[in-house]
């Protein structure tokens, strides 16, 4: 689906500046910046300016510019959850997220800008939130910076995990223990002088594993995998932190958020991988069955 070229304000009263119904309507400060600046935020057809007031009952429009970009498109292989005029939702499997000096090419930046590509889509990649190169499921990507900035705080609110753990969790918890570099490259443990990292957790079902409901406060690098190690209790398949060999079981099953253009709730779901269990297929397809 091609993305929308603009979105339209229409003052529910009288204001004495245009900007300040830009930023009522969430536009950020930047994008408000550059649009102005630009003469993409019009009314009845015409550039407007900051200062100008704005009567009750009027529309102001704001157009998206065309954007460059210096990532490489690359075929797309994931699987689209949702997808309107402002947003993307696909299910994300293992694959590096956005390039880098390991991984230039071959992300799933790469494979979405491929994707707007194939779809007249001039826009940069924006991601809401970012997943290591093994955690597997939901990432929602904006096709416009006002889209991008609406959604930037509120998006991991609801959002859930599934992690399938060593060992026998007995009950819910909160880990409230910050996070730092460790020793080791890439590696990150708790320790006094990290930033604060909070994270929720309640067992789901018990075996000799344990699959686990995983909810973060925090946003830290590797939160997940650090923590439930710090418990005792790693993620399967997280060599990195004492979990052995994979594929990782981490996966985002589910989240919502309010639609940036009209506020809707929308709610995503995603399929657990099978490999995260030893049982036949579907017994434990949280998301099928709407578990929480």
């Amino acid at each position: 689906m091609k993305s929308d070229d603009s979105i339209n304000f229409t003052a529910t009263k009288e204001y004495t500046r245009c900007d300040a119904l830009c930023k009522r309507a969430g536009l950020s400060r930047g994008l408000m910046k550059r649009a102005f600046r630009s003469g993409r935020i019009t009314r009845a057809g015409e550039p407007i300016k900051n200062f100008q007031p704005v009567k009750a009952g009027e529309t102001i429009a704001l157009a998206f510019a065309d954007e460059e970009t210096n990532t490489v498109p690359s075929p797309f292989r994931q699987r689209v959850l949702y997808e309107d005029a402002d947003l993307l939702a696909v299910e994300k499997g293992v694959i590096p997220t956005m390039p880098c000096a390991q991984y230039p090419t071959g992300t799933l930046a790469n494979e979405i800008c491929g994707y707007f590509r194939t779809r007249g889509i001039r826009r940069k990649v924006r991601m809401l939130g970012r997943l290591d190169k093994e955690t597997t499921g939901i990432l929602v990507v904006a096709k416009n910076p006002y889209a991008y900035g609406k959604l930037a705080s509120q998006h991991t609110e609801s959002k859930r995990y599934i992690a399938l753990c060593r060992g026998r969790i007995e009950k819910a918890g909160t880990i409230d223990a910050p996070i730092g570099p460790g020793d080791a490259s890439l590696v990150r443990e708790v320790r006094a002088d990290g930033q604060r990292a909070l994270t929720r957790y309640r067992p789901v079902r018990r075996g000799d594993n344990t699959l686990v409901e995983i909810a973060l406060e925090t946003g830290r690098c590797h939160q997940i995998r650090c923590h439930m190690a710090h418990l005792g209790h790693p993620v399967v398949g997280d060599d990195l932190y004492g979990g052995g060999a994979g594929p990782m079981r981490l996966h985002v099953y589910t989240m919502a958020f309010l639609h940036p253009r009209d506020g809707r709730r929308i709610q995503l779901f995603s399929k657990i991988p099978q490999y995260f269990f030893n049982a036949p297929a579907g017994t434990c397809d949280l998301a099928q069955k709407g578990e929480k």
